[in-house]
């Protein structure tokens, strides 16, 4: 869904050794419980959700270029 830009997102893999794997203890102290979980300004958004929607609840703004303003 991010392509080439995924290695930018604060991203936390809950089940590191595996599905059969112990929990991240990031994942356990959040109560991560179902995937994808984001917590986006303490306000916990579980599911899919849209690109557009995650810049607009993260505060993101795009240049008219489609870069990331500075």
């Amino acid at each position: 869904m991010f392509e080439a830009s995924a290695h930018r997102l604060p991203y936390v893999e809950c089940t590191p050794d595996g599905r059969n794997g112990g929990l991240n203890f990031v994942c356990v102290a959040n109560e991560v419980k179902d995937y994808p979980t984001w917590i986006i300004g303490g306000r916990r958004h579980v599911g899919l959700v849209s690109v557009d929607k995650l810049a607009t609840l993260s505060g993101f703004r795009w240049s008219a270029d489609g870069e990331p303003e500075q």
